[in-house]
């Protein structure tokens, strides 16, 4: 496998893992902005950990696919479709 190869991948992975936070960002601005709405600090808490666990995913989806255990289960978002 080539360092390019390496490196585009490890860049796919880092995008997924802004987009998650990203995402988890505007929610709760949102809800507070817009709406009005104060998160309680256990949802907050609950919420940081599923964003982490969904980065770990994918974190180690691509660490398996370097290892040729199976594909990865991010979206491709530089693919040519």
């Amino acid at each position: 496998m080539s360092a390019g190869a390496l490196l585009l991948g490890f860049l796919n992975v880092c995008l997924y893992c802004a987009i998650i936070i990203l995402v988890a960002f505007v929610i709760v601005w949102v809800l507070s902005t817009v709406f009005g709405i104060t998160l309680d600090a256990n949802v907050m808490k609950w919420g940081k950990i599923v964003v982490a666990l969904l980065c770990i995913i994918a974190i180690a989806a691509w660490l398996l696919s370097l290892l040729g255990g199976g594909v990865s289960v991010a979206p491709h978002f530089l693919s040519g479709r």
